[in-house]
Parts: structure tokens; C-alpha cells; sequence
């Protein structure tokens, strides 16, 4: 068995303007960092087999943006999340656990970097 390294950028930011989302500056996260239940979601939900955009927009101000870039190999796969909190605690269900739980990982992670 070939181990493929996942290569994992993440940013978390309050923004009044969503323009400024391809602007934002990414931390770089080791893969040895991150606990194996995250891992593992990320490899096999279905949410995270191609790149995918959760939450919605437009849901406070300012808003809660996260960008979360899953590389290995050669294919690169990107995932947005707009307002997590307030739109999981509206419209959550339990089938979007695993996704606010990578995301509210990765949050944490940088929180604790103070990134």
C-alpha cells in the first residue's frame, strides 16, 4: 500500500466583504497534526469526495467564513463554509456533523496557533 500525504491549507475570518475571500492568507496544517476521525472523515464523506461549498451566505454581519484546500497527489479540492455556526445551529442535521466537525477542528486548531 502506496501512503498518499495530504497536504491541508485552512483559514477561518470574519468578513464584512466576501470579496476579499481569495485574498485571505491560508495556514499550512501536517496532516500528523490533524487526529486520525478527521482524517478519516475527510477521506471517505461523501461531502468531501469533490470540492464542495457549505453553509449560506447573507446570514449576519459580518460573516463567518472558512476555506479548507485538501491536496494529494495531483488532484487539489477546495471546500468553502459560509456563516458554520449560525447556519449548523439553524439548519444542521445530523448527516452535516462530520462536516461542521472538520471544520470546527481546523477553527480550533487555529485558534490555538493564533493564526
Amino acid at each position: 500500500v502506496i501512503y498518499k500525504i495530504m497536504k491541508i491549507k485552512y483559514c477561518h475570518k470574519m468578513l464584512k466583504d466576501l470579496k476579499k475571500t481569495k485574498t485571505l492568507k491560508m495556514m499550512n496544517i501536517p496532516e500528523r497534526d490533524v487526529p486520525i476521525g478527521i482524517i478519516e472523515i475527510i477521506k471517505n464523506h461523501d461531502a468531501f469526495s469533490k470540492s464542495n461549498i457549505f453553509g449560506k451566505k447573507d446570514l449576519g454581519f459580518p460573516q463567518e467564513y472558512e476555506k479548507l484546500i485538501i491536496s494529494e497527489e495531483n488532484e487539489t479540492k477546495i471546500f468553502e463554509y459560509f456563516n458554520k455556526g449560525i447556519h449548523y445551529m439553524m439548519n444542521g442535521k445530523e448527516a452535516d456533523r462530520p462536516i461542521f466537525q472538520v471544520f470546527a477542528h481546523f477553527m480550533m486548531k487555529t485558534r490555538n496557533k493564533n493564526v
